[in-house]
């Protein structure tokens, strides 16, 4: 905790050399004790913070920050829709019971047609050399913008890669029966195709061993899980301002997507939240899945996972004919909109320390997920976390707009999230999954 020390007591001097810490410019009073110097002495600030790994650690950046400035920055804690609709409903009604909010990426478009949150771009502009701006990678500040205006400032970015047991993949055994079987070498798949003959060949479900999972539970987690295999097959929910989610490319995912289900999952996978899927495979029951790289330090801790030291991560395939797809994801922290001036001067120099290059180091090692070059690179991290590498290489090509962040996304996703998991219960057929989906969506759009 050195660097955190040293950092706190250089904020500290700055604020005393800026004319933060004492008002009137007196001898005396720069005299006195820190501890009475504090420029936010007293302050209160609210930051509603989406229930992922690192957000335990958000709570000790909270108290450093309060050790450095006086302001205390309380933490509420939550899961993803209650994230969303407490902090939605807070800026409908005005209420400005959060200063500040996590904001999941595909937010951006709708929080900024509501004017839901502060546009951040001239405090970028001002403090643009103290914030390192071009430390951070440039599809962090792509996700966080919409129109022109910058109204979540990175917080932590994913990399969507395909998860699966690299011991198993390189098993000599397994290889030679593999291609006994299916007539070519067993290695990481290019293709979908690929991706089913090995789920195929990984599943035997009378060892509780399967081959690909995927989130099942009807609502954001399906639908987002779905809308990555959309993607491979170059499907797109809307395209060219029409609703294209019933087009053969949607079809072909939805039709691979049951498959996984009915043949390779866990039986338990249609009830699969993001914590359920994870699971599954730290517990070595599914050989691979389609996953965000901040679970992957997870995949590692022999508290938590079987599979320790056994992992692979690779880009995900793709059908014939698509280009390869760097999925990039993550949160954004926002400032309310009616946050007063003060509270969003707080909250903004809150924002700098969480995020700078001292914090954002320690934040790697305590769960958090990188945004800037300087910790993705630091020897010292890829030494702990050599698939810094892999995730960097998804940032530098990645998709900002992976998944549509139009104003539109979430009533969307609900939609999805209905039709998706009624097509994999077989509710309804995937044509009448996605037909209904279209026109759900036409309604909204």
């Amino acid at each position: 905790m050195n660097i955190r020390k040293g950092l706190v007591l250089s904020l500290l001097v700055l604020f005393a050399g800026t004319g933060f810490l004492f008002a009137s410019g007196g001898q005396e009073e720069q005299a006195a004790p820190a501890a009475e110097s504090l420029p936010y002495e007293g302050k209160v600030l609210h930051f509603a913070v989406m229930a992922d790994q690192y957000a335990d650690y958000i709570k000790e950046i909270s108290s450093e920050f309060q050790a450095a400035t006086g302001a205390e920055v309380k933490v509420d804690i939550l899961g993803y829709v209650e994230l969303s609709q407490k902090i939605t409903q807070d800026y409908a009604t005005g209420s400005a019971d959060y200063d500040l909010a996590t904001v999941d990426i595909v937010w951006t478009g709708q929080f900024e047609q509501e004017g839901y949150t502060k546009d951040l771009s001239a405090w970028i502009e001002r403090d643009k050399e103290e914030i390192d701006y071009d430390d951070i990678v440039p599809v962090m500040w792509v996700m966080g913008g919409w129109n022109g205006k910058q109204i979540a400032y990175p917080m932590s970015g994913y990399a969507n890669s395909l998860i699966y047991r690299k011991d198993l993949f390189e098993d000599v055994d397994e290889k030679a029966a593999f291609k006994a079987e299916y007539g070519y070498e067993l290695s990481t798949p290019d293709t979908l195709d690929q991706l089913a003959d090995i789920a195929a060949f990984f599943t035997r479900k009378d060892e509780s061993m399967y081959g690909l999972v995927s989130n099942g539970a009807r609502g954001s987690a399906v639908a987002q899980d779905w809308m990555e295999y959309m993607r491979a097959f170059g499907g797109q929910i809307i395209q060219d301002g029409e609703v294209t989610i019933d087009s053969a490319e949607c079809k072909a995912a939805l039709e691979l997507f049951v498959q996984i289900f009915d043949d390779w999952a866990p039986s338990g996978a249609i009830g699969y939240w993001w914590d359920d899927r994870e699971t599954a495979y730290r517990t070595g029951q599914a050989m691979m899945q389609q996953s965000w790289s901040i679970a992957r330090s997870g995949y590692e801790n022999e508290e938590i996972s079987l599979v320790a030291g056994k992992t692979g991560m690779a880009i995900p395939p793709t059908a014939p004919g698509v280009d390869v797809g760097y999925g990039v994801g993550g949160w954004g922290v926002g400032i309310n909109a009616d946050s007063s001036e003060e509270n969003a001067e707080i909250a903004w120099e809150f924002i700098k320390f969480m995020t700078s290059k001292e914090v954002m180091k320690d934040w790697m090692m305590n769960d958090g997920a990188p945004i800037r070059y300087s910790t993705l690179k630091d020897p010292d991290l890829n030494a702990e976390m050599p698939w810094l590498s892999n995730i960097l290489n998804s940032f530098e090509n990645g998709d900002g707009d992976y998944r549509p962040r139009i104003p539109e996304y979430n009533e969307i996703q609900d939609i999805v999230g209905l039709r998706v998991n009624q097509a994999i219960t077989h509710e309804l057929t995937v044509d009448e999954a996605l037909a209904a989906a279209a026109e759900d969506i036409k309604a909204i759009f």
